[in-house]
């Protein structure tokens, strides 16, 4: 899952016609870096597909670490500095298959919060479960590298228990909250061969936005003008546009 930081408010934002739905060059230029990073394309097909469970015996095994340190490390290089010179991490997520690995494992930044103000560190997951999840649920923003220029508003419930196994192959349950439970049920969805846009059930909360109009988007989200119908989503993550 990956997260921008919201604008500061402006007057006059500035977008492209709301009727170009081909990739710019920056649009491009940044899909050339995920790959260029670990990252699988949005129309690899293993991404629409459910993940294998890891034998529990086998967590701790050569195999299973090496995926595991893979993981860790395609998630800690999408990162950038800010102003002070501070890395600070575009991507608050990340599941196996995202990266071409058929395992049910993700890492998430247990600690970050909404406006990005606070990353904490990446932790790492082995067969992740949703055992409870809060009735109470939140529309909340949403995009990822899968998904390419897809964004969109996604609803989740506000808190969940998860158990899941931790890279030394210890069984634990742990309970998560606001942006971090938005984040577990992102990366398990993928696990399910689900990313986010497939959430959305209505057109005109799923959006077309292009890379060079993301500073603007958080503030105009809810009166965006390029959406992205069901057909077109379809499309894309199956390479047809």
């Amino acid at each position: 899952m990956s997260a921008v930081k919201p604008a500061r408010r402006q007057s006059t934002p500035k977008l492209l016609p709301p009727d170009l739905y081909d990739l710019t060059e920056a649009d491009k230029e940044r899909a050339l870096q995920e790959v260029g990073l670990g990252m699988l394309a949005p129309d690899s097909p293993i991404l629409n597909q459910r993940a294998k469970e890891v034998d529990p015996a086998a967590i701790t095994s050569p195999k299973m670490q090496a995926v595991i340190d893979r993981l860790l490390t395609v998630a800690g290089s999408q990162q950038k500095r800010d102003k002070s010179g501070k890395k600070k991490r575009m991507l608050v997520g990340l599941a196996a298959p995202q990266i071409g690995e058929p395992w049910r494992i993700v890492v998430v930044d247990t600690r970050v919060t909404a406006d990005r103000k606070r990353a904490g560190r990446l932790e790492c997951f082995i067969n992740p479960e949703i055992i409870w999840r809060s009735r109470e649920t939140e529309e909340g923003r949403e995009g990822c590298f899968s998904a390419g220029p897809v964004w969109g508003l996604v609803r989740r419930a506000v808190a969940l228990k998860m158990r899941a196994f931790t890279p030394d192959g210890k069984q634990v349950e742990r309970i998560f909250e606001g942006f971090t439970a938005r984040i577990v049920q992102h990366e398990i969805d993928h696990l399910d061969g689900l990313r986010f846009p497939d959430r959305i059930k209505s057109d005109k909360k799923r959006h077309w936005v292009h890379t060079e109009e993301l500073p603007s988007y958080p503030e105009n989200i809810r009166r965006w003008p390029r959406i992205c119908t069901r057909e077109r989503w379809d499309a894309f993550k199956q390479g047809k546009i």
